[in-house]
C-alpha cells in the first residue's frame, strides 16, 4: 500500500486476517483506522502515519504570522496541568515546523520566541516564526488507530501528530491478544498507546517518546506483556508531574509483566500502577531519572518489584513538591499488600524505598490498607539528597491502623554518606542505621560509608 491510500477504508475493505503492507513514506490519517479480528498492519522502515495536516495561507501581521480556518471548534478540556492557572496541557492541537513542535503560550500576547497561540474563538493560529519555505502542520486527527477486534497486530510503523486528548490514546488497543510490536510513537498529544479491555495485549520491542501527557496507558486489561521497550521523554505538554497521571506508564485495576523496558527522563512518575492494580510485576528494567517516583505501587496488592535498576528519579517536581518520604522515593508502595521489593539497585533518588500507610478508602476487595510488604535483598544508596531517607511512614487518621508486623526489611544494604546519620524512618522516628536494626528492620543487612 502507497502514500495516499485511505487506510481507514482498507481496514473496513479487506477481510478479517488480512495483512496489509504498507510502503515508505508519510500516509495522511484523517480519521480513525479500525482494524478486523486478526487483521495485521505492517509498515517498513520510515512508515508514518501522521495526524496532523498542513496549515497554508500565512501572512505576516506586525511581528507576527497569523494563518486562519485551520483549528477545530472549541472542545471540553480535562486534566490537570504543572501550570494551574492557564492550563496549557489541556489543548491538543500543536503546532509543528519541519516536524518539530513548537511550544504553546497561553494568550496572543505572550507569543515571542518560538511559540504559537491558537486562538478557537476567531480560528486564528499565531506564529512567532516566519513560516515562509518550511512545513508548518497542526496536529488535527484524535486517534490512528482503535479497534475492539481481537488478535490486531501493529508493527514497524511510525505513528506521530495526534491531537489525542487528554487519557486518550493515539493508538487505543480494545481488543484481546493484539501485539504492538517494533512501532515509534512519538508527539501525540495524550497517551502514546491505551490499552483499554484488551487481555493479553503484547506490548514489545516500541519506541515510546516524547508524548504529551504519558508513554503508555492499561486499563481493565488482565495478563498484559510490556517488554523491551523504550519509554522516555514523555509528558512533553507539563500535566502535572507529581500526582496525575502523566510520565512513563500507568496501570489500572490490570494485570501485567513489566520486564527489560528502559523507562527514563519523564516528567512524572516512572512505573505508576494504581487503583486495584492486581498482579503487576515489574521486572528487570531501566528507571531513570524520571522527575516523580520511578516506581508507584498505590492502593493496589499482589506487586512484584524485582531487579529493577531505579537511579536518579524523584529529582525534577514542581508544584506541591516537597522532600520527605510522603512526596516519593525510587520505589514507593501506597496503602497496598501483598507486594514484594527485591534485590533492585536504587540509587540518587529523592528518597530510597519509601513504605506508606494513608487512609484510600475502598476497593473492589474491600478497605485499602497495607500489609504483608517484603523489602528484601535490594542495594539502597542514599548519596543523592542530602534529604534523602528510607523506611515505613503513616499520614492521616488511619480507620484500619496497618499490619506493621507484616511490613518486613530484610537483608537489604545501604550506602550513606555518614553511617550514622538517622537515615531511616520508622513508626514516626528517625533513626540511624543502628536504631532500625534496633527497631527489628534488616536484623542481618549491612551499611557502608560512601
Amino acid at each position: 500500500m502507497e502514500p495516499g491510500a485511505d487506510l481507514a477504508q482498507v481496514a473496513e475493505s479487506q477481510p478479517e486476517g488480512a495483512v496489509v503492507c504498507l510502503a515508505q513514506g508519510r500516509f495522511m490519517v484523517d480519521r480513525p483506522i479500525r482494524p478486523k479480528a486478526s487483521q495485521t498492519f505492517r509498515g517498513s522502515e520510515n512508515t508514518v502515519l501522521a495526524g496532523d495536516v498542513p496549515v497554508e495561507g500565512w501572512r505576516a501581521v506586525g511581528a507576527v504570522w497569523t494563518a486562519r480556518g485551520h483549528l477545530p471548534a472549541d472542545y471540553e478540556k480535562s486534566g490537570q496541568c504543572e501550570d494551574a492557572q492557564s492550563n496549557p496541557c489541556q489543548v491538543a492541537e500543536t503546532l509543528f515546523l519541519d516536524g518539530h513542535p513548537i511550544r504553546r503560550v497561553m494568550t496572543r500576547n505572550a507569543v515571542a520566541a518560538a511559540t504559537f497561540y491558537a486562538d478557537y474563538a476567531a480560528n486564528v493560529l499565531y506564529l512567532s516564526q516566519d513560516p515562509t519555505g518550511r512545513a508548518a502542520t497542526l496536529a488535527r486527527t484524535r486517534t490512528a488507530i482503535t479497534s475492539t477486534a481481537p488478535a490486531v497486530s501493529i508493527e514497524h510503523l511510525t505513528i506521530r501528530g495526534f491531537a489525542n486528548l487528554a487519557q486518550q490514546g493515539a493508538v487505543v488497543v480494545g481488543g484481546q491478544d493484539w501485539t504492538v510490536r517494533d512501532c515509534t510513537v512519538t508527539a501525540n498529544h495524550g497517551v502514546g498507546i491505551m490499552m483499554v479491555e484488551a487481555d493479553k495485549a503484547r506490548i514489545t520491542g516500541n519506541t515510546i517518546v516524547a508524548n504529551g501527557q504519558l508513554g503508555l496507558g492499561q486499563y481493565r486489561s488482565q495478563g498484559v506483556r510490556i517488554e523491551n521497550n523504550r519509554i522516555v521523554n514523555n509528558n512533553t505538554a507539563e500535566f502535572w508531574r507529581a500526582d496525575w497521571e502523566s510520565g512513563g506508564i500507568k496501570v489500572t485495576r490490570s494485570s501485567s509483566t513489566i520486564a527489560n523496558n528502559d523507562i527514563s527522563n519523564n516528567l512524572g512518575v516512572g512505573v505508576w500502577v494504581d487503583v486495584a492494580g492486581d498482579g503487576v510485576g515489574i521486572t528487570d528494567n531501566k528507571i531513570a531519572g524520571n522527575a516523580a517516583d520511578g516506581v508507584r505501587y498505590e492502593i493496589s496488592r499482589n506487586g512484584r518489584i524485582t531487579g529493577n535498576a531505579v537511579t536518579g528519579n524523584g529529582l525534577a517536581l514542581k508544584r506541591g513538591a516537597g522532600t520527605g518520604l510522603l512526596t516519593g522515593a525510587g520505589i514507593t508502595v501506597n496503602t497496598s499488600s501483598d507486594v514484594t521489593i527485591e534485590k533492585n539497585a536504587v540509587s540518587g533518588n529523592l528518597n530510597g524505598i519509601g513504605i506508606q500507610a494513608r487512609p484510600r478508602g475502598e476497593g473492589p476487595w474491600g478497605e485499602y490498607v497495607l500489609k504483608n510488604v517484603v523489602v528484601a535483598g535490594n542495594l539502597v544508596d542514599l548519596r543523592g539528597p542530602d534529604t534523602a531517607t528510607t523506611g515505613y511512614v503513616e499520614a492521616g487518621s488511619l480507620t484500619r491502623p496497618p499490619d506493621v508486623g507484616s511490613i518486613r526489611f530484610q537483608s537489604n544494604r545501604y550506602v550513606l554518606k555518614d553511617v550514622t546519620a538517622p537515615k531511616f524512618k520508622y513508626q514516626g522516628d528517625e533513626l540511624d542505621f543502628e536504631g532500625w536494626q534496633g527497631a527489628g528492620n534488616d536484623t542481618v543487612g549491612s551499611v557502608a560509608p560512601a
